[in-house]
């Protein structure tokens, strides 16, 4: 384990990360949903069609279909013409009479008041014009979303359209958050002296939700080591995943990232990454256990780039990159060498130009920090970044 009481060397982002991947194999399970409920599910595999469409062919446009031998030696005179006997309506989509092999447009067709039809006179009419060959929307057997996919509105409209009432979804990881800290009170309480809101349970909640995880946000635990032994004994009872929020750090009252240790094979204690510093983890029964600092803002960065990238290897999908745009530093920013810095940006655009200025996390409210529109992750180089340079950001909103 690197520890920063033994003065070794903190790993990057990356090393913790991969510390955790070697250790961790998953082994997700699938389920059958109803189509209508797999919305952002993960398709366990192939999903094919079950029919052609159309079933045997069908108009392309509003029409008539005709035969079209009829029209070999120019525009025939159909002032008799019956519908139904000579042509039939044949409207987008439509199925018609097998007598018939050729749609001939809306417009090109007129209706006299006394009966029967006629066309343009310059019309060309060819075997299988504006007519749409059996399976030409979607063919029997054909895939209609592939292993893997993240299934959005128009997978599932491809689905239906194949003909599946259900699809195969890998299972969502189930993630468990346990918060620690006698200081925390519950959502809703009013906080009395030396107390603060639990804010993180919801933090995580619905940054798990939105990876595709699904969350199991678990009671405060208050700084006994037993109690919080036993919460992690259930946890893991239960969750692919298990988090550990607060007591990271060299606090009076700090003892999660020992019992962490000593309850698995650790793996990392600090990171060189801020906010976030202390960060822990380990193999608990061959999963991951995470202990991550309390702080709102370092809470939010570990999910950020440890726990998304955690869930997103459980469900075997590449990580959706956030819309990024190239941005001015009107006051730069300081290097801090050997740390990767999240940085917090407020954001000016006039006209499709952006200016970005850096938060100071320390000296702004939390309430800034977790709803700054913007942000980058400094690199743990020598180099800042001048004033007037321009770099790529994260966009948050």
């Amino acid at each position: 384990m690197l520890d920063l009481s033994k003065n070794e060397r903190m790993p990057t982002r990356r090393e913790a990360l991969d510390a955790i991947l070697s250790k961790w194999k998953p082994a997700p399970q699938s389920e059958t949903i109803p189509v209508d409920e797999a919305l952002g599910r993960v398709a366990a595999r192939d999903h094919v069609s079950r029919h052609d469409l159309p079933v045997v062919r069908a108009s392309s446009m509003d029409g008539v279909g005709v035969d079209s031998s009829l029209f070999a030696k120019g525009v025939p005179d159909a002032s008799a013409w019956r519908a139904g006997v000579e042509y039939a309506r044949a409207d987008t989509g439509d199925d018609f009479d097998d007598r018939f092999d050729a749609v001939i447009p809306i417009e090109a067709v007129r209706f006299p008041p006394g009966g029967g039809i006629s066309f343009e006179a310059d019309l060309c009419v060819t075997p299988g014009m504006n007519v749409r060959p059996a399976g030409s929307s979607v063919r029997k057997g054909e895939r209609l979303v592939a292993a893997g996919t993240r299934l959005r509105p128009f997978d599932l409209s491809v689905l239906v359209l194949g003909g599946l009432r259900e699809a195969e979804v890998i299972k969502k990881p189930v993630v468990a958050f346990i918060p620690t800290g006698s200081e925390l009170v519950p959502q809703g309480s009013a906080p009395a002296r030396g107390q603060t809101v639990d804010s993180n349970s919801a933090l995580a909640r619905h940054m798990l939700a939105e990876m595709g995880a699904a969350p199991l946000c678990l009671p405060i635990v208050r700084d006994d080591p037993e109690a919080l032994r036993a919460a992690i004994r259930r946890a893991r009872a239960e969750a692919d995943i298990v988090l550990l929020c607060g007591g990271s750090s060299k606090g009076g009252e700090d003892f999660n990232a020992e019992i962490v240790a000593e309850m698995g094979e650790s793996l990392f204690h600090w990171i060189a990454s801020a906010p976030g510093r202390p960060t822990a983890a380990a193999m608990l029964d061959g999963a991951p256990l995470i202990n991550m600092p309390g702080p709102p803002p370092a809470a939010y960065f570990v999910m950020d780039w440890c726990v998304r990238a955690l869930v997103t290897r459980f469900l075997g999908t590449p990580e959706t990159a956030r819309k990024t745009v190239r941005a001015l530093l009107p006051d730069g920013l300081d290097a801090t060498p050997g740390m990767e810095i999240l940085r917090k940006l407020e954001l000016q655009k006039t006209g499709d130009a952006y200016e970005a200025r850096a938060m100071e996390l320390k000296a702004v409210s939390v309430v800034r920090a977790l709803t700054a529109p913007a942000q980058l992750v400094t690199d743990a180089g020598p180099r800042g970044r001048e004033p007037g340079e321009r770099v790529e950001i994260e966009l948050l909103r």
